[in-house]
């Protein structure tokens, strides 16, 4: 008797079963590329297909980047699609920070306090956000293309109306801006406004909080070092 079988999978398995064999020889079995063996009954045949199945099951594996070494999940049940990523987060070194006072130069003090009136943010949190994006360097410009004081992607830029984002005022106002937004968005929590301010609001929400990421990992150690006590405000 000739037996086919269709799985899930999309495996098709073949095979004969001899129905008065004197003896329950039992051979490998095949898959659709294969012919000629025989299997003695439909228990070692199911069996063994069970067993090509299993071997065959592909495992994935999630990385995270951004880390100094990407952490690595395998997933053994291919079914498995809500299992939560297990990361570590690294080991900040915020020493170098220690007994740092932080204060804004004086051509740019006025924009730092209009700035902080007009969006209700802490002008003391703008300045250590300058200082720390670009040591108050209007005409600064990171490898990634963010621009300005306030390191302003071209995109966040035009959303948040900043025309000219190495005019010092413009910036700092775009700055603050995005900033009164993240923090209301997360409800006062500086931790994830300040991630979402370094890594986007995508990263945040995907991780629930302060994701495992390097720079985002710094960054807000950097403000919960430094902010408020460490940083003069020119009000």
């Amino acid at each position: 008797m000739k037996i086919t079988i269709h799985t899930s999978d999309g495996y098709t398995q073949t095979g004969s079963l001899e129905v008065n064999a004197p003896a329950p020889t039992v051979s490998k079995a095949h898959t659709t590329e294969k012919k000629g063996d025989n299997l003695q009954s439909i228990a070692d045949f199911q069996k063994l297909l069970g067993r090509a199945i299993k071997n065959t099951s592909t495992k994935r594996v999630a990385t995270v980047s951004g880390i100094n070494t990407p952490v690595t999940r395998k997933i053994t049940d291919v079914s498995d699609t809500t299992e939560s990523q297990k990361v570590t987060s690294p080991k900040i070194d915020t020493s170098k920070y220690d007994g740092i006072t932080i204060e804004a130069p004086d051509d740019l003090k006025e924009y730092f306090h209009n700035a902080a009136e007009k969006y209700g943010v802490d002008e003391k949190l703008l300045i250590a956000i300058a200082y720390h994006e670009s040591r108050f360097d209007a005409n600064a410009t990171s490898s990634s293309g963010a621009m300005g004081i306030m390191q302003l992607m071209p995109g966040t830029a035009g959303d948040q109306g900043v025309k000219n984002a190495y005019d010092p005022e413009e910036n700092i106002m775009g700055g603050a801006k995005l900033i009164s937004y993240l923090m209301d968005h997360y409800d006062g929590d500086l931790d994830k406004a300040m991630a979402a301010y370094s890594n986007g609001m995508g990263t945040v929400d995907r991780y629930g909080g302060v994701p495992p990421i390097k720079q985002a990992q710094e960054f807000v150690a950097y403000i919960n070092k430094v902010y408020p006590d460490s940083v003069i405000s020119g009000s």
